[in-house]
């Protein structure tokens, strides 16, 4: 009989970043990259997923955002606004300005 399992997995989480939905994303959704008030990378979303609690999760042609692992991250949405799992703006300068307080 074939076994589908991974070798040398056994200590592997199968349930740790499961992703258990996809939809496609809408056109001109992108993960922004930002650092000192200016964008500095925007990644195309191409899917959106469901993770095993529920929350939505942007899939680039990378896999899935890790927002813990980019602090200076959010989503743009084709709207115009932007969001991170904890926030939202209206557009990209408010989600930029709380991002990245000036250090005046």
């Amino acid at each position: 009989m074939t076994s589908y399992k991974i070798s040398g997995a056994g200590d592997i989480d199968p349930t740790e970043g499961l992703i258990i939905a996809t939809h496609p994303a809408q056109p001109g959704t992108f993960i922004v990259y930002a650092s000192k008030k200016q964008v500095l990378e925007r990644a195309p979303v191409v899917l959106w997923g469901v993770d095993q609690y529920g929350c939505a999760v942007p899939i680039t042609m990378n896999g899935p955002w890790d927002e813990a692992s980019s602090p200076n991250g959010f989503v743009l949405h084709p709207t115009g606004d932007c969001s991170r799992y904890d926030s939202n703006w209206p557009d990209v300068s408010t989600a930029l300005a709380d991002l990245l307080p000036s250090d005046n």
